[in-house]
C-alpha cells in the first residue's frame, strides 16, 4: 500500500526545486496554514486539508518567472495559476476540496465582498492559505529576527479586513506570540523538522488507485510544456502494450503502466524554457535536463512501496552498454521493465512534436526501434504484435 500523503508532499518538493526562491515555499505555506487553523479552532479535517492544500497551492505556476511573480506581496493577475491548480486536481475525488481552497486562494477579503468570487462562494480556508502565502511571501530573504517578526506583523495589520480575514489576522497575533511557530518556521526553512508537526490523516492506495493517482501526476507534469502534453500517457500505453505482449502477469503490467505515468516527475525541476527551446541544448542545458532522472529516483526513493515501481520509472535514460544516464547501469543491472521503459519513452519521443523537429510518423519511428533489435530482442519481438 502507497501512501497518498507521502505522494503529495514529494510532487510538492519537486515543483519548489524550480528555483532556489521558491524553495520550500509550499511547505512553509502548508505549516503556517496549519498552525492559522488551530489558533481558530478548526476541526482536524479541516486542518488536514489546511496542510494539503498549501502544500500543493501553487502547482498550477508552470514557469520559473510565474512561480516568482506570486511571491511578491502585491500579485498581478493573481489567480490564474490557482485555476490551473484547480483545474489539474478538481477531477480526483480525494482532491476534489484541495482543488476548490486552491482555486480561491489569492481572493482578497475586501470587508467581506471576499465571501464570494465570480458567483463563486469562497472557502474560509482560501482565506487562510491567502494569509498563509502572503506571510511566507514577506518573510523571503529575510532572517528571522524581532525587527523582522515587526514588518511583518506592520504589513499584515494594515491589510487587516482590505486583503485580509480580520479573525485570521487576529490569530496570526495571537500566534505570533509563540516563540515556537518561530522556531519551527527557521527549521522548515533549513529542511528540518517542527514542533508542532500536523497530525495528518492519510489515504492508503492499492494498486489500482496507485494507477488512477498516477495519471493526475502525469497531467502536472506534463502541462508545463505543449511539446509533451500528452508524453508519460503515451509512455505509459506503449509500456503497458509491450508488457501484455510479452505475457507478463497483470499485476507487473500495472506497475509498469503506473511507472511510465511517473517517468518524468523530475522534469519538475527543469526550467521551463529548456523544456521548450527551440533548438539544439546547449552542453549546461542538457546537463540540466539531464538531471530529472536523478530527481525522478530521488523522490520517488522517498515513498515507501514504490521501490519496484522506481526500478522501472527512472531507469529510462540507463542503456544496456553503461553509457546511459544517471547512474551508468549495466544490462544486466537493469529490469526488463526498465529496458520497456526505456524502449517506450523513446518511442513515444520520436514520435512527438518538440521546438526543434517534427515527429516521426508511425512506420519511420518503427525502423529506429527495430534498430535496436540485437541489444534488445526479447522485447522488440513483442513489439509488430502490440
Amino acid at each position: 500500500m502507497i501512501s497518498l500523503l507521502d505522494l503529495t508532499i514529494e510532487l510538492s518538493r519537486a515543483s519548489d526545486m524550480i528555483s532556489p526562491k521558491v524553495n520550500e515555499h509550499q511547505r512553509q505555506v502548508a505549516y503556517i496554514a496549519y498552525a492559522l487553523g488551530e489558533e481558530l479552532n478548526y476541526q482536524e479535517n479541516e486542518k488536514n486539508d489546511l496542510v494539503i492544500a498549501g502544500i500543493l497551492h501553487d502547482i498550477g505556476g508552470l514557469s520559473i518567472q510565474e512561480r516568482l511573480d506570486v511571491l511578491t506581496f502585491e500579485v498581478l493577475n493573481p489567480h490564474k495559476h490557482g485555476k490551473i491548480g484547480w483545474l489539474l486536481l478538481r477531477e480526483y475525488k480525494e482532491f476534489q476540496k484541495i482543488a476548490r481552497i486552491i482555486k480561491h486562494h489569492h481572493v482578497d477579503w475586501e470587508e467581506g465582498k471576499g465571501a464570494f468570487h465570480e458567483g463563486e462562494k469562497v472557502c474560509p480556508s482560501s482565506h487562510v492559505i491567502h494569509l498563509a502565502d502572503r506571510i511566507a511571501t514577506s518573510l523571503i530573504g529575510l532572517p528571522i529576527n524581532t525587527e523582522n517578526k515587526r514588518l511583518v506583523m506592520k504589513r499584515l495589520t494594515k491589510y487587516q479586513g482590505k486583503k485580509f480575514h480580520p479573525s485570521m489576522v487576529a490569530a496570526f497575533h495571537r500566534l505570533c506570540k509563540k516563540e515556537y511557530f518561530w522556531y519551527d518556521m527557521d527549521s522548515i526553512r533549513k529542511g528540518g523538522n517542527f514542533y508542532k508537526r500536523p497530525k495528518l490523516k492519510d489515504y492508503t492506495l492499492n494498486l489500482q488507485e496507485l494507477l488512477g493517482i498516477s495519471k493526475l501526476f502525469a497531467r502536472i507534469i506534463d502541462f508545463r510544456s505543449r511539446f509533451t502534453a500528452v508524453h508519460s500517457e503515451g509512455v505509459a500505453s506503449v509500456a503497458k502494450n509491450l508488457g501484455i505482449a510479452m505475457e507478463m502477469d497483470p499485476k507487473t503490467v500495472a506497475k509498469i503502466e503506473i511507472a511510465g505515468y511517473l517517468h518524468d516527475i523530475g522534469k519538475l525541476t527543469v526550467p521551463r524554457q529548456i523544456l521548450e527551446k527551440p533548438g539544439p541544448l546547449t552542453e549546461d542545458e542538457f546537463e540540466v535536463m539531464k538531471g530529472h532522472t536523478y530527481h525522478s529516483y530521488i523522490l520517488l526513493d522517498r515513498v515507501k512501496g514504490m521501490e519496484e515501481i522506481n526500478s522501472y520509472a527512472s531507469m529510462h535514460h540507463e542503456r544496456l552498454d553503461g553509457e546511459g544516464y544517471p547512474f551508468k547501469r549495466q544490462a544486466h543491472e537493469l529490469s526488463t521493465g526498465a529496458k520497456i521503459m526505456a524502449v517506450a519513452d523513446v518511442f513515444t519521443a520520436i514520435t512527438e512534436n518538440r521546438p526543434y523537429r517534427k515527429g516521426m510518423m508511425e512506420a519511420k519511428a518503427h525502423q529506429v526501434i527495430k534498430k535496436w533489435e540485437k541489444n534488445r530482442p526479447w522485447i522488440l519481438k513483442s513489439f509488430p504484435s502490440f
